[in-house]
């Protein structure tokens, strides 16, 4: 059977989300033309690396859920254009200034995907709800603004006066007028943008009035918006072009690929998980996420990517093999899989929190496979990383960036104390778009400083993991069986385990199970089967098992929880098929509403 990977849009433009309710009526804001001629220039040539050098592989990790798009096309939830305009065309842009550092950039295929369809007309409810006239505004669209359009760091909000204005007028209760609802609708879009971006789009007067805003202001900043996801796919092309970026991606939906092979190895880190009823095992599947990962990010960004951050850092020996097989030359995960797969417990630390077992967490180590070739894997350091992702907030850029230098400073000592050789690889894997709002600046002070300091080292080299592997694979070590296990915990009791779960798995099961049915039976037709597989690939996601259980909480897991369960339903469609009732029952509970009291 043919597998044809079908356009976001298409698939996704029935996608309704229960807990969606906005306002969907048809807008006239036109967007101007985003095509652009690029150029491509070149890094300048550095020395070889050094056999015994020291060596900081950067990975800055971009992603986001498929959100669902409401009956009228329109998507529910704005990130992936917020984001766009605020973090990832200036996280990529930035690295440009520094000629002399290297990093890598994960730009997941769900995220491609969903910036495509931005470039190609597709809006967000908050769009939406910013292009009506503020004095056209019905109640329901009012209350829209009000619940939605404050969804924005306290410390972002702080930057605006009116702004803060706004916000201390609703937590008073206070009554808004048109010209409140105005400057709200521009206000959180400006929010949301970076200042480069306004820069550029000509738009700082737009900022410094920061008040009293037209209609007319609107268009401008919302085309910026479009402008940035042009930018963010055309600076990570031709930065890779020029030889200082390597950009990855992950298999299609972003699935915890081990648990689409077999949700069995939760067992093994995780003996007492809860598990569904029944054993969802579908390694072909898994094979499918991968390749189709890999189209997308080829089609999209020009050239194919040769590196693979799994979802969630999420691995086992298993899987690994499916990543060889599939012309994948390295993959990340976190350092407990390294502590598991040696048998050597956790990477323990001193009071500075250096790793005492340095000489074995910063070497380059590879699975080992019979019939596919070893696959290298880089293991994230995880408290430098996450001093970045949530420590360093609170302190100015230079101290930040100062501290991470010592660390690194110190890691290398102890490299020297133990007499290690060959070369020495400190990784760092970062979400690379969620941190930044609790950062000063949003985060361009620190950012600032620590390339500064990285590409004036003169201990440090940064290093992409293919660029380590082209020079040093003589120094790659075997490694036994990988021990299944994310980039921050040796299991996956994160998205399995608990009964919420369990349900989800079970339904997911279920489902696979009615597309094998009517395969088998020759029911439905080759393309309502291809229709029906592209739905099942995505419902395999990873983001809607991360907010089922009491591990984690987005705030509105029905939000999620429905779209998950739409998918399924989609599957059914597509196979011309009754829905089953339990695309219809939640997985997450209905919060309990205390009876009024009487008085």
């Amino acid at each position: 059977m043919t597998r044809r990977l079908v356009g976001l849009a298409a698939l996704m433009v029935a996608l309704v989300a229960a807990a969606c309710t906005a306002n969907t009526e048809e807008t006239t804001t036109t967007v101007p033309s985003t095509a652009a001629p690029t150029t491509t220039t070149t890094a300048p040539a550095r020395p070889p690396l050094a056999d015994d050098g020291f060596y900081l592989a950067l990975v800055w990790h971009q992603h986001q859920p498929l959100y669902p798009k409401d009956e009228n096309g329109v998507v529910t939830r704005p990130w992936v254009r917020l984001h766009a305009a605020k973090d990832y065309w200036d996280m990529a842009e930035l690295v440009g200034r520094y000629p002399g550092l290297h990093v890598t950039f994960n730009l997941t295929p769900v995220l491609l995907l969903q910036l495509e369809d931005i470039l190609n007309g597709t809006k967000d409810s908050y769009w939406v709800h910013t292009e009506i006239p503020a004095a056209d505004l019905t109640t329901d669209e009012q209350q829209f603004l009000l619940d939605r359009f404050f969804d924005v760091n306290p410390k972002v909000i702080a930057r605006f006066p009116r702004y803060q204005e706004l916000a201390d007028l609703k937590n008073a209760g206070g009554a808004f007028t048109t010209r409140d609802f105005l400057d709200l609708q521009v206000l959180f879009n400006l929010a949301w943008t970076d200042t480069d971006l306004l820069n550029e789009a000509g738009l700082t007067e737009l900022a410094e009035r920061g008040r009293d805003f037209t209609e007319d202001d609107k268009g401008p900043l919302l085309a910026a918006h479009v402008e940035a996801v042009r930018k963010t796919l055309e600076v990570h092309e031709r930065l890779w072009d020029a030889g200082q970026i390597e950009v990855t991606t992950t298999p299609l939906a972003h699935p915890i690929l081990p648990l689409i092979s077999d949700t069995n190895l939760a067992l093994v880190g995780d003996p007492t998980a809860v598990m569904p009823t029944q054993r969802f095992r579908e390694p072909l599947d898994s094979r499918e996420q991968v390749v189709r990962g890999l189209d997308v990010a080829e089609r999209l960004l020009g050239r194919r990517p040769t590196g693979m951050w799994p979802a969630e850092g999420a691995v086992a020996q298993e899987v690994t093999s499916i990543w060889a097989g599939e012309g994948v030359r390295w993959i990340a995960t976190g350092e407990d899989v390294l502590g598991k797969t040696l048998d050597i417990g956790s990477f323990e630390r001193d009071a500075d929190g250096t790793v005492i077992d340095a000489d074995v967490l910063y070497r380059m180590y590879a699975a080992q496979h019979t019939r596919n070739p070893d696959l290298p894997i880089f293991f994230r350091d995880i408290t430098l990383s996450d001093l970045i992702g949530f420590e360093y907030s609170g302190m100015s850029g230079g101290a930040a960036a100062d501290d991470f230098m010592n660390r690194l400073g110190h890691a290398r000592d102890r490299l020297d104390e133990t007499g290690a050789t060959g070369p020495k690889i400190v990784t760092i894997v970062v979400d690379g778009e969620n941190a930044w709002e609790n950062y000063d600046n949003d985060g361009k002070d620190f950012l600032n400083a620590i390339y500064d300091r990285l590409t004036t080292s003169d201990f440090v080299t940064t290093a992409t993991p293919g660029e380590l592997i082209d020079a040093f694979d003589d120094a790659i070590e075997p490694l036994p069986p990988v021990f299944p296990g994310s980039w921050f915990q040796p299991n996956f009791a994160t998205w399995i385990g608990e009964p919420e779960e369990a349900v989800a798995w079970d339904a997911l099961a279920t489902t696979r199970r009615a597309f094998d049915d009517a395969a088998r039976a020759g029911t439905a037709t080759e393309e309502q089967l291809d229709a029906a597989y592209d739905t099942l690939l995505f419902a395999e996601g990873s983001d809607w098992f991360w907010w089922y259980g009491a591990d984690q909480n987005s705030g509105d897991d029905a939000y999620f929880d429905g779209a998950f369960r739409e998918l399924l339903g989609k599957v059914y469609d597509a196979l011309d098929t009754e829905r089953p009732a339990f695309t219809r029952t939640p997985i997450v509970p209905a919060p309990i509403v205390p009876p009024e009291r009487s008085t």
